[in-house]
């Protein structure tokens, strides 16, 4: 007969798991063996003797608890709503979303996860720091114009959102200046490769190509490209997606259209930049007897490109306001029952934050970040009513600040609320409301047999795809802090990715699903596993089976 009540939700059950995890990490040695074990007697004793607690002891480690996807597309449906303005880290709407966590966690009975060292007894379901936010008022424009023989013959205003969006933590600018094109914008001297080489930028705007060329073996950022063209004297830069897309572009067919971006880390101080439709791009070159194409098969060249100036005038005009706000990533735990294995964690993360109302246009961000955590939510609850709990602490956390450069996840790796070395694994979700009905898992520090088996369990086997690493999202920090780490995002077409389009509306339910199953699945065979994964103490460079 099922119980009356999931037992870890009833009231006297949880704050006695409270304080036995509280005295699993502030006591050593006989005082918590004697402390655990009055607890232990106490539980077993309102196990066996309250029918309202009681449940089967044959069953299985997580009993089937059945996933219901109308909680996941509720939760996605409130965070993607106007009221939360966007969530941008550091604003209101950002601190709102995380009281909704909080609420949600502490009705699905999780414990608050963040403890502070200096108040022994005080947990808290939030970990915080200062963070200044950045908008882009409305309005915001640019103007290109063709100059022949000194002069502008034809003239295009560009429509933000459709046809151009400023980068998000540009300055305000009203700055006019010629346009040199620098191919990708790279400068890699350990491979030989400056862009800049042999051309002057100075008190000019940049133009550089998303991504890099196909040859190119590195890996570099947007960010490290902003930076190089600041450094490098220019005023400001335009970027755009060239016509012959890339890997990444192709994969998650993502067009030719403007992203939202940020350029540079919050301490620092940007140079304006937009980015630019290459359709639109493209449009005006051809008036000057030129081609983005063009442009793009010259620096995928990287042995004979060289950068050149371009018949393009360019002026942007627009404000910025920033404003002093709050970090916030929100903690919640499900102490594990086993008396040795609940000492180690399985830590479950997705980003909260997206980007907020800019220039005019709301970022509701269902896909990008809702969903995954609105997954997590889900996660959860299965999890904590589930009649028994997992043998390894689970810890769920949704991190802010993601799309300003991993700043809840630097921040929690920083200031651990659980030790590191003993964090079996970090699972990141990130935009899983949309796709072909498959994922790409990225798994590190861990036998890939194990996502697979999983999958297998679940009856999904054929919808993932396994990888080893891959940079970008909330799992970097923890992968460079040598913590085993598994990156699921759902494969395939992303068409309103990181735009004011990616709604409620854009959401599949049948890809919530499949993500909720495997996770579902991974999580409970990590949390009964006899072994750990591979020991999070090696270094970023020393992987396990990949």
């Amino acid at each position: 007969m099922p119980p009356q009540a999931p037992f870890f939700t009833h009231p006297i059950v949880r704050f006695l798991f409270y304080q036995y995890f509280f005295i699993s990490r502030n006591f050593r040695g006989e005082v918590e063996t004697l402390l655990q074990f009055l607890i232990v007697q106490v539980l077993i004793g309102l196990a066996l003797t309250t029918p309202a607690l009681s449940f089967d002891t044959q069953s299985s480690l997580f009993p089937s608890l059945p996933m219901d996807i109308g909680n996941i597309i509720q939760d996605i449906r409130e965070l993607s709503h106007p009221s939360y303005q966007g969530r941008q880290a550091g604003t209101d709407g950002s601190l709102q979303s995380a009281n909704y966590l909080v609420d949600r966690f502490r009705s699905l009975g999780l414990l608050p996860g963040n403890h502070f060292p200096k108040h022994e007894q005080y947990f808290s379901w939030l970990q915080q720091r200062s963070l200044t936010a950045v908008q882009v008022l409305e309005p915001a424009t640019i103007t290109l114009s063709l100059v022949d023989s000194g002069q502008p013959s034809m003239t295009m205003s560009l429509v933000p959102g459709e046809e151009f969006l400023p980068i998000l933590d540009s300055p305000s600018t009203r700055t006019t200046a010629r346009v040199v094109f620098v191919g990708y914008g790279i400068v890699d001297h350990a491979h030989g490769i400056d862009e800049y080489q042999d051309i002057n930028v100075d008190n000019r705007i940049v133009l550089f190509l998303r991504g890099k060329p196909p040859s190119y073996l590195g890996w570099v950022t947007h960010e490290e490209k902003a930076a190089i063209a600041k450094e490098r004297g220019a005023v400001g830069y335009l970027t755009a997606t060239g016509p012959l897309p890339g890997r990444y572009e192709a994969r998650k067919d993502l067009g030719q259209g403007p992203l939202a971006i940020y350029g540079e880390k919050p301490d620092n101080r940007p140079i304006p930049g937009a980015w630019i439709h290459g359709r639109i791009l493209d449009q005006a070159l051809k008036a000057a007897n030129d081609s983005l194409e063009a442009l793009q098969q010259a620096a995928n060249d990287i042995g004979t490109f060289r950068s050149r100036p371009l018949p393009l005038l360019v002026q942007f005009q627009w404000e910025s306001h920033s404003q002093p706000g709050t970090l916030t990533n929100v903690i919640g735990i499900v102490p594990g029952r086993d008396l040795e294995r609940r000492k180690e964690l399985i830590l479950i993360g997705a980003h909260r934050d997206h980007f907020g109302q800019q220039a005019g246009l709301l970022f509701p961000g269902a896909d990008d970040n809702a969903s995954g955590t609105s997954v997590i939510l889900e996660l959860a609850r299965m999890l904590s009513q589930s009649a028994t709990a997992p043998k390894r602490t689970i810890l769920f956390v949704s991190f802010d600040g993601e799309e300003r450069g991993l700043l809840g996840s630097t921040l929690y790796v920083s200031h651990p609320v659980f030790p590191l070395d003993r964090t079996v694994a970090m699972i990141n979700l990130d935009h899983l409301g949309a796709g072909d009905g498959k994922l790409t898992v990225g798994v590190t520090r861990m036998d890939k047999t194990l996502a697979q088996q999983a999958a297998d369990q679940a009856g999904l086997g054929d919808n993932i795809q396994l990888y080893g690493y891959f940079p970008g999202g909330d799992h970097v920090p923890f992968f460079e802090a040598g913590v085993p780490t598994v990156t699921v995002v759902s494969s395939g077409r992303h068409p309103h990715f990181h735009q004011p389009s990616d709604t409620l509306e854009s959401i599949q339910p049948e890809n919530l699903a499949i993500a909720t199953k495997f996770l579902f699945s991974l999580i409970t065979l990590l949390a009964d596993n006899s072994q750990t994964t591979c020991h999070p103490k090696l270094t970023a460079k020393e992987l396990c089976s990949e």
